[in-house]
């Protein structure tokens, strides 16, 4: 059984990298990609992953208030949050 996953990313080409990725690699499918937070509130209940990688700095809502939004919607998804930040306080706040 395949393990879909979802990608909320702003950047094109982060994104479509990670859509290859996700597409060449054995047992995973990709179920859609959003490139905002308001997309993703929108989208995500509709794709149904079982994994989101989420950026957390996306223009708009970030990608912690989106999965806070999402999670009590969809609470059995595994939200994997990606960034490049490196404060202590974004990460923790992330968790």
């Amino acid at each position: 059984m395949e393990i879909s996953v979802a990608i909320v990313e702003d950047n094109n080409d982060i994104r479509n990298a990670l859509e290859q990725i996700i597409d060449m690699a054995d047992g995973y499918t990709l179920a859609g990609s959003c490139v905002n937070g308001e997309e993703a509130i929108i989208s995500i209940p509709i794709f149904k992953p079982q994994v989101v990688l989420m950026d957390i700095n996306l223009g708009g809502i970030n990608g912690i208030e989106v999965v806070r939004k999402l999670k009590e919607e969809l609470p059995d998804v595994l939200f994997m949050m990606c960034t490049v930040y490196e404060e202590d306080e974004k990460i923790f706040e992330a968790l």
